[in-house]
């Protein structure tokens, strides 16, 4: 079955415009506030952490790892099951010093607005292969459904519409920390898409490609190797490295953590979260291998990155196809807008205002009109570099491939986290110099030789065929190296005095150190402690 381009893009268009009328109603209180702000509603926004890897790539991924792609979900799993002492702790931190980002939590705790850069750095260069694998699996839908030969022009107009989409969900707010309730409704609403297609694509496998559950066991039966390819790579696989990944990422991410801290409500919605996120991803997943073995059963003639989608044209109808390809739009235009929205807020503290603050204003303009340009044009910025990238992909790299590769730069973090929370003695020298080590170490091993393969540099540095493989490998080295110099070099050199009671202030909120309080007879003493943390001018404010 075949569709028109126009066709699907105005199903795009419209669906997404769908999602700004859920969020346009929800900020003007059209939808009740209970509901808005429902645990339940919080913890599927969290979905957002199901991209185009996971609606698309799983299968992909299953193929060639087996049920190794579970990892990826296990780990996030752990995360959250650990939140006491971990999710918990840092809500609290940027909650009560009002951090938006995650370069502006490292900034904060390690006392140094080069630490908030590196990060932002490194979480900038570490997400374009992520935001180029949407593009790329928005694109190739589009290309299976429509036999268009365009990929770069419809590539070219996905970008621009969900660039503007960004900008419609995220500019219309001064303050970066300002709560986006509609967001969030509609991230949610959209998780809930991604989940009842999956759903619904797993049972169109089970019932309309076997005829049910006995079928489904007795072609099991006859191709004993389709059952026994996804247990193999277990017993061989990384596993256990695959689960720290994705544990770092589950909250390291810009998009997980803006969703998780930066849109929290109440304390207890997180409690909710701990036990709510991870059944969604289960829910999600339990229709992955069905999928693959229904792919493989049809000799389909497209990647297995695609099943989801080539069994669906299987149907005869139109429908199942157009919700695939609406739950497809919606892994790939959540992460897209979300995580803009996130790396704009980081780019704007560490870039943008200290090199231009204060702008020369013209007569008739103000600061905050300033500033929301400043933030719609770093997200276009974000979306065109991220289109580039794209382009320069030649090979055409699988959507696990290139998420891998942004796991592992984003896991650079961990060991800072770890220092935040639960390492007082940690500095700011040591952070800097494990993380440009581990940056370093990712750059060369995962990141360059990207260009490498696509032809536009040329480097001594080895490549590895199996990007899993390769990926598992450069997480191991870099970890090591970049924990083994934060650990040494903080060892090694001295905290001052700011650094020492932020230290205190961050380690206090932990699990494993007993809470305590600040103690001020008066207001004056009040902003004198405050002043402590956050400085002068700004406790003075506050």
């Amino acid at each position: 079955m075949q569709f028109e381009l126009w066709q699907l893009f105005l199903v795009g268009v419209l669906y997404l415009g769908l999602l700004f009328l859920i969020a346009t109603a929800t900020d003007r209180g059209w939808i009740p506030k209970s509901l808005a702000s429902h645990p339940l509603v919080y913890s599927l926004s969290i979905g957002v952490y199901a991209t185009s890897w996971s609606f698309y790539g799983s299968v992909g991924f299953a193929e060639k790892e087996g049920f190794n792609f579970l990892t990826i979900y296990l780990g996030t799993t752990l995360a959250f099951l650990a939140s006491p002492i971990l999710l918990r702790p840092i809500l609290k931190i940027t909650e009560t010093y009002r951090l938006a980002s995650l370069a502006d939590l490292f900034a904060f705790r390690y006392h140094s607005q080069l630490a908030g850069v590196v990060v932002t750095l490194l979480v900038l260069a570490g997400t374009l292969p992520y935001i180029s694998l949407q593009i790329q699996a928005v694109t190739n839908t589009l290309q299976i459904m429509t036999n268009e030969t365009e990929q770069h022009l419809i590539a070219l107009m996905f970008c621009i519409t969900v660039g503007l989409f960004s900008i419609l969900f995220g500019t219309r707010q001064i303050s970066l920390r300002e709560k986006h309730r509609g967001l969030v409704v509609a991230i949610a609403f959209e998780s809930l898409v991604k989940l009842v297609t999956l759903l619904c694509v797993g049972l169109f496998a089970v019932f309309g490609i076997f005829g049910g559950f006995g079928e489904l066991n007795q072609y099991l039966d006859q191709h004993p190797e389709a059952n026994a390819a996804l247990f193999a790579p277990v017993q061989e696989g990384p596993w256990a490295t695959l689960m720290l990944l994705s544990f770092a990422a589950a909250f390291l991410l810009p998009r997980q953590f803006h969703m998780i801290f930066v849109e929290s409500i109440r304390h207890k919605n997180i409690e909710t979260a701990s036990w709510a996120f991870p059944l969604f991803l289960l829910l999600l997943n339990l229709s992955i291998p069905p999928i693959l073995w229904a792919g493989q059963s049809l000799q389909l003639d497209i990647p297995a990155d695609f099943f989801v989608l080539g069994i669906t044209l299987e149907s005869g109808s139109s429908v199942l196809p157009i919700l695939t390809f609406m739950g497809g739009l919606s892994a790939a235009s959540a992460m897209i807008i979300v995580t803009t929205l996130a790396l704009a807020s980081m780019c704007m503290n560490n870039f943008v205002l200290p090199a231009s603050f204060p702008p020369k204003l013209s007569r008739g303009s103000n600061i905050y009109e300033w500033l929301l340009w400043g933030r719609r044009f770093v997200i276009m910025s974000i979306v065109g570099i991220g289109y580039i990238f794209y382009l320069v992909q030649t090979e055409n790299p699988g959507l696990a491939e290139l998420g891998l590769i942004s796991f592992v730069a984003v896991a650079q973090c961990l060991p800072g986290i770890v220092g935040l929370l639960y390492w007082p003695r940690a500095n700011r020298k040591g952070f800097i110099s494990g993380l440009i080590v581990g940056a370093t170490i990712w750059a060369f091993t995962l990141f360059v030789p990207l260009f490498e393969r696509a032809g536009i540099i040329e480097t001594p540095f080895f490549t590895i065929p199996e990007i899993a493989m390769s990926a598992t490998d450069a997480a191991l080295w870099s970890l090591l190296f970049n924990s083994l110099t934060f650990v040494i070099v903080s060892l090694l050199s001295h905290q001052t005095q700011e650094e020492k009671e932020v230290a205190e202030a961050c380690s206090r909120e932990s699990f494993l150190i007993p809470q305590g309080s600040v103690k001020a007879t008066s207001i004056a003493e009040f902003e004198q402690q405050l002043a402590t943390i956050i400085g002068q001018d700004i406790a003075h404010n506050e």
